[in-house]
C-alpha cells in the first residue's frame, strides 16, 4: 500500500544555498597552516637528528653485546674491528684482516658482521679503539669508548668495560632517558 507525504512535508523547492568555502576563509585557513608548519619543521629535523643518533648509538652498544656472546657461544676469540674514516665496523676471529668496507664474499670482507654508517646520515663516530677483542673463556674484552654526535651537536657514548659490559650515556645532558656519563 502507497501512503502519500502531505504537501508540508515535502522539501523546499526554492534555491538552495552555496556549499563550500568563500574567498577569505580559504586565506585564513593557508595563513593557518603555514604558520603551524614554520613551526614544526625546525622541530621535526632536530627530533629526526636526535632519533639517528639513538638508533646509530643502539646499533653499534647491541652489535658489542652480540659480539661478546658469539664468543662465548663459538668459544672462540672475536674481533670488533673499527674504521672510523669511513664510518663501519665489523666482526670477525683475530687476524682475518676484516675489512668493514669490502663487499660481501670479499677476501678481505667481515665474515660474521658488517655495519655502514651510511645508514645513520649525519651522525660522526670517534673511538678510543679501532679493534677490541672479546675473550670466550671469561666474556672480557678491551676497554674503551665510542662516542656518537649527531648534526644538532647531541652525543651519546657507547662505554664498554673490561669485564665486557656495554651502557650508553651522555655527557651533553639534552637527551633524556640516558645517564650522565660523569666526565
Amino acid at each position: 500500500m502507497l501512503v502519500r507525504r502531505p504537501e508540508s512535508f515535502m522539501p523546499p523547492t526554492g534555491p538552495r544555498p552555496a556549499k563550500g568555502l568563500t574567498l577569505l576563509e580559504l586565506i585564513v585557513a593557508i595563513a593557518i597552516l603555514a604558520l603551524l608548519l614554520a613551526v614544526a619543521v625546525p622541530s621535526m629535523g632536530t627530533m629526526i637528528a636526535r632519533n639517528r643518533l639513538k638508533a646509530a648509538a643502539h646499533a653499534v652498544a647491541e652489535d658489542l653485546q652480540w659480539t661478546r656472546s658469539e664468543a662465548i657461544k663459538r668459544n672462540r676469540v672475536l674481533q670488533f674491528s673499527l674504521d672510523l674514516d669511513h664510518w663501519c665496523y665489523g666482526v670477525d676471529e683475530p687476524g682475518a684482516l676484516c675489512d668493514c668496507r669490502a663487499p660481501s664474499g670479499a677476501a678481505r670482507a667481515c665474515s660474521l658482521k658488517r655495519v655502514s654508517g651510511v645508514d645513520f646520515p649525519g651522525v660522526r663516530l670517534d673511538a678510543t679503539f679501532t679493534a677490541t677483542r672479546f675473550e670466550p673463556r671469561r666474556a672480557t674484552a678491551l676497554n674503551g669508548s665510542l662516542a656518537l654526535t649527531s648534526s644538532q651537536g647531541s652525543a651519546i657514548r657507547v662505554v664498554l668495560s673490561r669485564l665486557g659490559r656495554v651502557r650508553l650515556c651522555t655527557s651533553s645532558g639534552d637527551l633524556p632517558g640516558y645517564d650522565s656519563c660523569g666526565d
